[in-house]
């Protein structure tokens, strides 16, 4: 519950200063009567967000992995620590700022792990790509074969020629003698796909290491402005 205690902080010459009391409180103001209330030993200013952040985020909403909740925090109160809140009370304040950020963190917690991983001195352009290699191979063989086949066929009709006469051929009635000889191919047709798939994996790392570093720096402060941008709708604005 939020602390009994003056809405603005106790300092003097208030109205010297040329504010009305009909205004609503800073942060600041809102921040050092809640810290330095009845406090023997005042918080400084540069410790007063981080002494007095529970007074306003007292609610739950969703931050990126890798990011610490009192540094973004602190952020916030550090960056609107003398603007003025743009409502009658401190709860209407805090139930806008709970709605706000459970509106637009999802969004930007995307933007905040995209570089909460990037090693910035590692990191640089990789590339994939595939080689394919395809070739056609075509293995012909021919096998030929030759053979030769002889037939000698003699025929006496005479019984009473010996069977020498028949052989040495001096008495034949019928002769006939072949020879054969022929050639044989085969001829063998094969075609075979040879080849394959090669990956290459490329990592090119820029040198300018300074380079890279300025714009991490420059995208991370990129997102707080934006971040900024949509909660200055909840605070005091002057016409």
């Amino acid at each position: 519950m939020f602390p009994m205690f003056p809405l603005y902080p106790l300092v003097p010459n208030i109205l010297k200063l040329g504010i009305s009391q009909d205004e609503p409180p800073t942060i600041y103001s809102l921040l050092n009567s809640y810290v330095n209330f009845a406090n023997d030993t005042p918080a400084k200013i540069k410790d007063l967000a981080s002494a007095g952040r529970a007074m306003f985020f007292d609610f739950d909403y969703p931050l990126a992995t890798g990011m610490t909740k009192s540094e973004f925090e602190c952020m916030i109160l550090n960056h609107f620590m003398m603007r003025r809140i743009g409502y009658e009370t401190v709860t209407a304040f805090k139930i806008a700022l709970n709605v706000k950020l459970n509106e637009i963190m999802p969004m930007y917690n995307k933007l905040f792990e995209s570089i909460n991983g990037w090693n910035i001195f590692a990191d640089g352009e990789i590339t994939d790509r595939t080689l394919t290699d395809s070739r056609t191979v075509n293995n012909t063989g021919t096998n030929n074969t030759t053979s030769s086949t002889t037939s000698d066929r003699r025929f006496s009709n005479t019984p009473q020629n010996a069977l020498q006469d028949v052989r040495d051929g001096q008495y034949v009635t019928e002769y006939n003698y072949d020879q054969d000889t022929g050639t044989a191919t085969n001829t063998n047709n094969n075609s075979s796909v040879e080849g394959g798939n090669q990956t290459e994996h490329i990592v090119r790392t820029p040198t300018d290491k300074m380079h890279l570093y300025t714009e991490f720096l420059k995208n991370r402060q990129n997102i707080y402005t934006m971040i900024f941008k949509d909660l200055d709708s909840l605070f005091y604005q002057i016409v």
